[in-house]
């Protein structure tokens, strides 16, 4: 048969450890002779403490993720003193986070000149080069990095992804290997050098790599994905199948584990529990498109309340209410955004809410569906006159405005009230009679009713 995985092959899944964001600001290779913006030559004291107060501005507005005025104390930094280096590399991170790929290349060129046995900068530029896909560039940055620290851990294993990029197996294992000489704990190493293995068709030695970063960090879900990738090529499906639904456990949106895990009860004749994966594959699926639509049009709060009764209809009743309360938000007199969550408040038995929400809805955009989900929730409150008045408003007739009729005959009969327990009697029974002479008989609201989505080309 064909593989399973064939599209998962790769160096797609390896942790790396450097990270462009930034959490705070150090001082190295700051202070000088440097002229102020205004021409004064202050004393190398003054413009240290300058420096120093406006790198701890920047920090505080990144805290903060006002990108803005972080980016103009850093270039504010750089004007009382063009040899820190430590302020054009804070700059070149922040450019890189914002896509300004040159001109991050550009400070962290700069920052490398100012200071270029610091192996921080050397690895960070390393690791952006990367990411650019400037491979050969980022190996040289590696190897600066390593020359200057051998200890550096990161640098080896980037360098050993790097290494992986070009299908260089054996640089990258020593590169791997190497790095765990240094620290025998280093978890992403273990993971990396396990893909090489499995790169090399050696799945029990990549599966003892998974299994000690497993114990280091049991919750890795790169290993655990890559150790049962390497259990299903030993055609070891219900290990496979063990990793997967851990995987899962931990990282429930993601498709892909999903369908890894079906393909493995398939091997083994688990049909159904492969059906009830293909199913979540298709919810998962349909889900990325309603998040799509939102990312199109955030504020049509139609598209909103699609996706929380998708995700409700799922199962994730938290996320979907959450998605009812950023429709409110986007347009808070879109009414069906009231009415599709009072549905949900009535399916579970919150009746209360779900009339507090058909008011909302009411109020601002009066509809048929409204008035039919507030008759449902006052019949289940016994509130039988309310409950009628809604069913007639929504122009509903079905079994449950009969019912409605008949409760309220009941009660009107222990009352006393003869002649209004009859025509309630009658009603009931005139709303069988039409329901037998359609040829389909008009439905109860459907809670999960869906509408078009706003915005997007049919």
């Amino acid at each position: 048969m064909r593989d399973p995985f064939w599209f998962l092959r790769g160096p797609s899944r390896f942790a790396s450890v450097v990270s462009l964001g930034l959490c705070s600001l150090s001082l190295i290779g700051c202070g000088g002779s440097a002229k102020t913006p205004s021409g004064d030559n202050p004393s190398a004291a003054t413009t240290s403490n300058n420096v120093k107060l406006l790198l701890e501005k920047a920090t505080t507005a990144l805290q903060q993720r006002q990108w803005k005025p972080a980016l103009e104390n850093l270039t504010e930094a750089i004007k009382f003193d063009p040899k820190c280096s430590e302020a054009y590399f804070q700059r070149a991170s922040l450019l890189a986070d914002a896509g300004q790929a040159q001109a991050a290349l550009i400070d962290f060129t700069k920052a490398i000149e100012l200071s270029p046995k610091d192996a921080k900068i050397r690895h960070t530029r390393g690791f952006f080069l990367m990411t650019q896909k400037q491979i050969d560039f980022a190996i040289a940055d590696f190897s600066a990095t390593i020359e200057i620290n051998p200890k550096h851990t990161q640098a080896l294993n980037n360098r050993g992804l790097a290494w992986l990029s070009k299908s260089d197996l054996v640089k990258a294992r020593a590169d791997f290997d190497q790095a765990l000489q240094i620290e025998p704990k280093y978890v992403e190493s273990l993971i990396n050098r396990g893909f090489v293995a499995y790169q090399s068709k050696q799945h029990k030695q990549a599966i003892a790599d998974y299994d000690q970063a497993l114990k280091l960090q049991p919750e890795n879900v790169n290993a655990l994905n890559n150790r049962g990738l390497a259990h299903f090529e030993l055609k070891d499906y219900e290990q496979a199948v063990a990793d997967f639904s851990k995987a899962i456990a931990r990282e429930r949106y993601n498709a892909k584990f999903y369908l890894q895990r079906r393909a493995c009860y398939l091997q083994i004749g688990r049909e159904e529990e492969a059906q009830a994966d293909a199913a979540k594959i298709a919810w998962l699926g349909k889900l990325n498109d309603l998040n799509r639509h939102v990312a199109q049009e955030p504020k049509a709060a139609g598209n909103y309340v699609q996706l929380a009764q998708h995700l409700i209809a799922g199962g994730e009743s938290k996320v979907g209410l959450a998605s009812y309360e950023t429709a409110m938000q986007v347009q808070p007199k879109y009414g069906r955004s009231y009415s599709s969550r009072a549905a949900f408040w009535l399916s579970n038995g919150e009746f209360d809410k779900a009339i507090a929400d058909c008011n909302r809805a009411i109020q601002t955009e009066p509809h048929f569906e409204a008035y039919s989900i507030r008759g449902d929730a006052y019949l289940e409150k016994r509130e039988f006159d309310l409950a009628i008045v809604d069913y007639r408003k929504a122009k509903r007739v079905d079994a449950q405005v009969a019912k409605a009729y008949l409760f309220r005959a009941k009660k009107l009969a222990a009352e006393g009230k003869t002649d209004e327990a009859k025509r309630d009697r009658e009603r009931a029974s005139e709303i069988e009679r039409e329901m037998q002479t359609v040829f389909t008989v008009t439905p109860r609201l459907v809670i999960q009713e869906e509408e078009p989505l706003q915005g997007i080309p049919k």
